[in-house]
């Protein structure tokens, strides 16, 4: 079963919610579907920085990234600086850079969605590291603004530097390093990294942006990227009946993109709603053009969620696709009988000379539904 987040306010004196309760908890799950599946796997999702680099033990590094991560040599500067949001000092080598989210709003209060940050070299504070994904084909554009003497390079997916701009020749993680010059004093910077054009499944454009516009691909592996101004990826591929569809996405950074799957007639017949990696499987009932659409969750609709909701979006994500073989049907919801709500009060008197009343007038409601 799926944990979801469904705070439960108020309460009704002496009520028994047994069943309502029961029956309540399937008109929650659509909603709340995704709120804590898989949550705390996802945050703690591992990514593995390039093979060439090792830690100071001179060990092979993987490193845990979290929401609330703060590197222990850092501490000391948690609620001192707050390095694009994130209320503490950004890494100071390679593998502990903390992830900037290039296409999405500027917010210095959100984790990854500020741009402002500090540098104190007389504290040893010399370097920063930010990392962020890039699909291949797209252009990185970079700058820095600072009153002290700070430079800065990018480097690419294999961690050697690639100056201050640079288009992507693979789809992945790329690298922002930040660092005062000798005789620089402590100070602010504001930074700016920008992509150019999109190269969705090596298009050199953007993948459609609705189901009648859809961009034709055929069975393979590919990569795309999605941001805050282009929430929704549509694809197209023929199938056969009786084939096995087979669709797979995976976010390069903790993005959460959905699967959506549509039959030759424009019906919606499934979808795979998970964070982070999403997997989705269905046997073809028809031939034709079929389509699959990705978008974001929860995309960029504050009213999908409450205004202080972590939003998640822009990224890179690779894309698989397979047709043949023998897929699973998707489980099909049981529906539910009709149950007429009923509901009994019983009334106990108040009787001064005796206890038989002891709960007095309180009335007690038994109620099968609510």
């Amino acid at each position: 079963m799926k944990n979801s987040k469904v705070s439960k306010t108020g309460a009704v004196v002496i009520t028994m919610l047994f069943l309502g309760t029961m029956l309540l908890a399937p008109s929650f799950s659509a909603t709340f579907e995704k709120t804590n599946s898989k949550m705390n796997n996802y945050f703690e999702k591992t990514i593995i920085i390039p093979d060439a680099f090792i830690d100071e033990t001179g060990q092979d590094f993987v490193r845990r990234y979290e929401f609330s991560d703060i590197p222990k040599e850092d501490v000391m500067f948690a609620g001192e600086q707050n390095d694009i949001g994130y209320n503490c000092d950004a890494g100071k080598s390679i593998v502990r850079s903390i992830p900037l989210y290039v296409g999405e709003p500027v917010d210095q209060t959100v984790p990854g969605r500020g741009r402002t940050g500090s540098l104190d070299p007389d504290s040893n504070d010399k370097d920063d590291w930010y990392l962020f994904s890039v699909c291949e084909g797209q252009n990185i554009q970079a700058s820095l603004n600072s009153g002290e003497n700070y430079d800065f390079e990018l480097l690419g997916n294999d961690g050697v530097s690639v100056g201050q701009s640079y288009t992507a020749d693979v789809t992945g993680l790329y690298f922002l390093h930040i660092f005062a010059n000798d005789g620089a004093g402590t100070g602010d910077y504001i930074l700016s990294v920008t992509l150019g054009s999109q190269n969705d499944v090596g298009t050199g454009n953007d993948a459609g942006d609705e189901i009648g516009s859809a961009t034709p691909i055929v069975p393979g592996s590919y990569s795309g990227y999605m941001d805050v101004s282009d929430t929704e990826d549509w694809y197209s591929f023929n199938a056969n009946s009786g084939e096995g569809i087979f669709v797979t996405v995976e976010p390069i950074e903790k993005s959460d993109y959905d699967i959506h799957l549509y039959k030759p007639s424009g019906e919606l017949v499934h979808s795979a709603q998970y964070y982070g990696d999403d997997d989705l499987e269905y046997p073809a009932d028809a031939s034709g053009t079929w389509k699959i659409k990705l978008d974001m969750f929860p995309g960029w609709d504050e009213s999908k969620w409450h205004d202080n909701y972590f939003l998640y979006g822009s990224g890179a994500y690779e894309l698989a696709l397979e047709v043949g073989g023998t897929a699973e049907a998707p489980i099909v919801a049981i529906p539910q009988p009709d149950i007429t709500p009923v509901a009994q009060t019983f009334i106990v008197d108040d009787d001064p000379n005796s206890n038989k009343d002891e709960y007095g007038e309180i009335k007690w409601r038994k109620l099968k539904h609510i």
